[in-house]
């Protein structure tokens, strides 16, 4: 009875799986980072090639995902994986690392509401500054905006998963249309070309502007590997799921590519743009070309990647913290079934008000959280392809473990290239300083949970 009490509903179509890849994908950053660090640190050119070069190595990686989403098709992904090929410490490690990397994502999209509102409405919801907070201006009107669209969408994910598809399906389509859209009436107007000159940022080697984009993939690509967390509850075969990792990979990096290069050509040289130091490169950009019509397109794109993004790792968090506290990776509490929708309830209420309390702290707090989001997602790929690499062997399936082997190195030199000094994205201290805090954080909490855990003593 109990195991049926617990069981999820397969409801989740194709499209559906497509829609939460993709919107886990593309949130906030593809809007506002144009003009803040993709640019800054690359150019034009070196951005798309930077992003390419990263999509590409993601794609390998993404290989092995979808051979273990064909043999361990339950909710979990990553801790699953990492334990069936290493055990429970090492799942543990994949886990804790893959829920900071996604729950942080929920308040830091939730917050992206600020930032639309701030350009297009200035002043509507700036209403009862309460403090300042690392140079961020802590208003009681954005906490409030922030906070009903989180107790929203966290109402509909614990409605049920098939609404929750519904809504992300789409949020993402409309995501895809108004991005295509902007693109093709800003390069109808006319653009001047010579604006994207120098094609790579000045000073340095045009490979230092490629690999510091490159290193950025985890985070860039973090959310294709959302599919594994809901994979109970598909109602089509878990064949396709690769091919769904693929495309969203795919679209996601052609997106990015959109977004930046219009920043870069649409106005004026794209150094003197930013030289200028406007508060968004790429609405400033948009409104001149395109007037307020072409501006409030670009604010109902950005509201379609907040809200897909808030959505997809709910889903995506939820899942993997009712898979650890079926393990005793985490609390019981976590793993507890609404009798009615056949959601971790519990699970996505910790997610709510964990983010419900992340926008007080303002938005620079939240970015040196987020900044660790790659450290946590290259962990979760080199545990997944490492882990193909070992379960593939044991099957004999040698392709695939030719696949995870070259997945895994990926992985690993994408954690090189985030925590070895002096490499190209290499975190800032505050960043650091939270990774550390995190670790620790881990470690006790591993110590606390040992003797259920991994000696299943109650």
């Amino acid at each position: 009875m109990e195991q049926n009490e617990n069981k999820f509903k397969r409801t989740l179509r194709p499209i559906d799986v497509w829609g939460l890849a993709l919107g886990a994908i593309i949130g906030w950053g593809c809007f506002v980072l144009p003009g803040n660090e993709f640019l800054p640190k690359a150019g034009p050119l070196g951005m798309a090639i930077g992003m390419i070069g990263g999509a590409l190595l993601v794609l390998v990686i993404s290989l092995s995902y979808g051979y273990l989403i064909r043999h361990y098709p339950v909710s979990g992904g990553e801790f699953v994986y990492a334990k069936s090929a290493f055990g429970k410490t090492h799942a543990f490690i994949c886990g804790w690392f893959i829920v900071l990397a996604y729950w942080s994502l929920v308040p830091l999209n939730a917050t992206a509401l600020a930032l639309i509102s701030r350009y297009l409405f200035p002043g509507v919801i700036q209403f009862g500054k309460l403090y300042e907070v690392a140079g961020w201006d802590v208003y009681a009107g954005e906490v409030i905006v922030a906070s009903v669209f989180l107790i929203a969408l966290g109402w509909l994910n614990i409605r049920g998963i098939k609404s929750a598809g519904w809504v992300q399906t789409t949020i993402a389509l409309a995501l895809v249309g108004t991005i295509v859209l902007i693109t093709a009436l800003v390069l109808m107007e006319g653009v001047e070309w010579g604006n994207a000159e120098p094609l790579f940022q000045t000073g340095q080697p045009w490979y230092t502007s490629v690999l510091s984009i490159v290193a950025l993939a985890p985070w860039a690509y973090i959310g294709f590997d959302c599919i594994p967390q809901a994979a109970e509850e598909y109602n089509f075969s878990h064949k396709k799921s690769r091919n769904l990792m693929i495309s969203a990979i795919a679209v996601a990096a052609l997106l990015y590519i959109c977004v930046n290069t219009i920043t870069a050509i649409g106005l004026k040289p794209w150094q003197t743009l930013l030289s200028e130091r406007p508060f968004w490169a790429t609405g400033l950009v948009v409104e001149e070309r395109l007037g307020k019509i072409g501006l409030v397109i670009l604010g109902i794109s950005m509201f379609c990647a907040v809200v897909s993004g808030i959505n997809a790792f709910l889903i995506s968090t939820s899942r993997l913290m009712y898979a650890m506290a079926n393990e005793n990776a985490l609390p019981k509490f976590f793993g507890k079934m609404h009798k009615k929708y056949k959601t971790p309830v519990n699970a996505i209420l910790f997610i709510l008000v964990l983010s419900l309390i992340a926008p007080w702290f303002g938005r620079e707090v939240l970015g040196w959280i987020v900044d660790m989001t790659s450290v946590g997602g290259a962990i979760g790929f080199l545990y997944t392809c490492s882990s193909a690499a070992v379960l593939s062997y044991r099957r004999k399936a040698y392709g695939y473990t030719f696949a995870g082997i070259i997945g895994a190195l990926i992985s690993f030199s994408f954690v090189l290239l985030l925590l070895v000094p002096g490499m190209p994205g290499f975190l800032y201290e505050q960043a650091l300083i939270c990774l550390g805090i995190w670790v620790g954080l881990g470690i006790l909490f591993y110590i606390t949970i040992y003797p259920k855990y991994i000696k299943n003593k109650k």
